[in-house]
């Protein structure tokens, strides 16, 4: 019987996912650890939930243990943990329901996961750990200065200290143990008492309590038996730290990432992660390698395998076909930008109901795109947001400390209480005359709006994290995926998880894209003739070669926003006085650049 149950279920499996040789691979390897290499689009949430799904039905999973599936966002979590709810019961039958399926599984970020074991145990460090953490007001190390009533009593060399430690954690260096004990003992004496917390604490509290309470890191490494992490490669050294705590033995594991989407290198995310972690845990390597996001665009498809083979070879391979990319050249800055909009309009003439989003690396030059989208009465949102901008630091800082005041200790989060919640959140702010405010405003609509109606199904509870959760990690960007307007002003970085039916990836000229500061260190910077000469010169350093991969990251996120198609724009006249020319990426090997003006016709 048990065998007959197994045959269905590798039977239904294999149906859904098309007889895709790689996804199946992964979905029915008898490795107990695998580590999948899984760019967007290429079904790797669906693979999850079939290799969990199948663990399931063949007795890997042994109950009452449960599921452990963390992620870099609780955005991110919450969208697997609700793909999981829906798809997994249909998969595996025999009376499973979504709600008994999901109370077998924990899918959270390491913050969450954090939490809920301070929750637990957290007053074996400190007696102020037995008040709820979540009613503590989350701060930034490097943003503490900023509170009078925090800098009041933690000493000059204490804030230089925890900054050391913060400057560590995002450059990539594990902090010792004894500096992580110096650390949480100025937060637990000098900063909870103020009823503040720091992001890095959440973390370094439990890894130091695992460290002290052997007893209980041995409880959650058995607790669960199958590990799952998604968006692997954006994983930070304290957040490996405290994964590798949680693994046993016996500990199964699931690692899904993409290395050409590591975009957060700035803020700690381990280079080289996902090979150091195959090796370390003898991880079985897969490859996802049929993209369903572009199975019927074979230009789209083209763009995105030649730039990964560009990436995986450093441009050493010449991809056997080239793709056509339309792309719009400027005489000027408004030129460009006249060109980008005429088609934009173009294109929600001819389809209405799709979503355009213009991607620019930085604010340089914004305010021509901004222009000419007025002058073409074209509806859009302004989401230039960066996450070191004052007013977008502090307009999380509110959200939160409304979301904690008012909710805090109930958590009872209704349509009634969302009102109170942003009205009070907007009388703080006049949006009329202040555009990023307004943007604000207009986000925290659009997120509420999808908490009360696609989100209607979850517990108070699990709102009222979510919601917390994006105000203390300053993620209310991430909400740009449900505001109605047409169109989508955007840093590529404030874009990463998020799609568009068409994006503009603009301004795309040396200097710019890459970055200035590579641009800088290229030995052919000056050359006049050919821009593909810039990639990878002869006499180009390790360092320069590596800070240029991490520059195509950057690139290939922003290209692989669209789900029918990117384009993309540059200008010989640049407002701020030099001359322009088209970036090395555009005319890597296999990508070759058409007028978009005539593309089609």
């Amino acid at each position: 019987m048990a065998t007959d149950y197994l045959t269905e279920i590798k039977d239904k499996i294999s149906r859904i996912h098309e007889g895709d040789a790689r996804q199946l691979e992964v979905i029915f390897s008898d490795e107990n650890r695998v580590i999948v290499e899984a760019p967007a689009g290429f079904g790797k949430t669906t693979t999850m939930v079939s290799r969990i799904a199948y663990l399931y039905a063949s007795g890997q999973i042994p109950n009452p243990k449960r599921i452990l599936g963390l992620t870099f966002s609780v955005n991110a979590a919450l969208k697997i943990k609700r793909d999981i709810a829906a798809k997994l019961p249909s998969l595996l039958g025999q009376g499973n329901n979504p709600v008994t399926l999901t109370d077998k599984m924990t899918i959270t970020n390491y913050h969450g996961f954090c939490k809920s074991v301070l929750a637990k145990y957290g007053f074996l460090l400190s007696d102020l750990l037995r008040k709820n953490v979540n009613l503590y007001f989350a701060v930034g190390d490097d943003d503490i200065t900023k509170y009078p009533d925090i800098v009041a009593h933690v000493s000059t060399s204490e804030l230089k200290f925890m900054k050391d430690i913060d400057d560590s954690i995002k450059s990539s260096c594990m902090p010792s143990d004894v500096d992580i004990h110096k650390y949480n003992d100025i937060v637990l004496t000098k900063v909870l008492p103020r009823e503040y917390i720091t992001h890095n604490s959440v973390i370094l509290f439990v890894i130091e309590l695992f460290k002290k309470y052997e007893k209980i890191r041995f409880f959650y490494g058995n607790y669960y038996p199958l590990i799952i992490v998604d968006e692997f490669q954006d994983t930070n050294c304290i957040a490996w730290n405290l994964l590798e705590t949680l693994i046993t033995p016996n500990t199964k594991l699931l690692f899904l990432g993409d290395p050409l989407q590591r975009i957060y290198g700035f803020i700690g995310a381990l280079p080289s992660l996902m090979e150091d972690a195959a090796t370390r845990y003898s991880m079985k390597k897969l490859s996802l390698e049929k993209n369903y996001r572009f199975r019927n665009n074979e230009q789209m498809l083209l763009l995105d395998a030649n730039i990964r083979l560009n990436a995986q070879s450093e441009f050493t391979k010449i991809p056997s076909k080239t793709a056509t990319v339309p792309a719009y050249w400027g005489k000027s800055q408004i030129d460009e930008a006249t060109q980008i909009v005429n088609k934009v309009t173009s294109l929600l003439v001819s389809n209405p109901n799709s979503k355009v989003a213009l991607l620019l690396r930085g604010r340089n030059g914004v305010e021509i795109l901004e222009q000419v989208l007025r002058d073409e009465n074209v509806d859009y949102f302004y989401g230039m947001f960066t996450d070191d901008d004052r007013e977008y630091i502090n307009y999380h800082n509110h959200c939160q400390r409304v979301l904690i005041k008012n909710l805090g200790k109930s958590k009872y989060v209704n349509s009634r209480s969302m009102r109170r919640f942003t009205k009070e959140v907007k009388d703080t702010y006049d949006a009329e005359d202040d555009r990023m405010a307004f943007s604000l405003n207009k986000l925290l609509d659009a997120l509420i709006e999808k908490i009360s109606v696609d989100y209607s199904d979850l517990q108070a509870e699990e709102k009222y994290d979510y919601l917390l959760d994006i105000f203390e990690n300053r993620q209310l960007k991430q909400a740009m995926e449900y505001v109605d307007s047409p169109v989508i002003l955007s840093t590529i970085h404030g874009a990463k998880g998020l799609e568009w039916d068409f994006v503009f990836i603009a301004d795309l000229e040396i200097w710019g894209m890459p970055s200035h500061f590579i641009c800088w260190d290229c030995p052919n910077k000056y050359d006049k003739t050919n821009n593909a000469k810039c990639l990878f010169p002869d006499t180009s350093t390790t360092s320069f070669r590596e800070s240029l991969l991490d520059e195509l990251s950057v690139f290939y996120v922003a290209t692989t926003r669209a789900r029918e198609q990117v384009f993309f724009s540059a200008s010989q006249s640049r407002a701020n006085g030099k001359d322009g020319k088209y970036s090395c990426f555009v005319s890597m090997p296999g990508i070759k650049i058409v007028d978009a003006n005539t593309y089609g016709d």
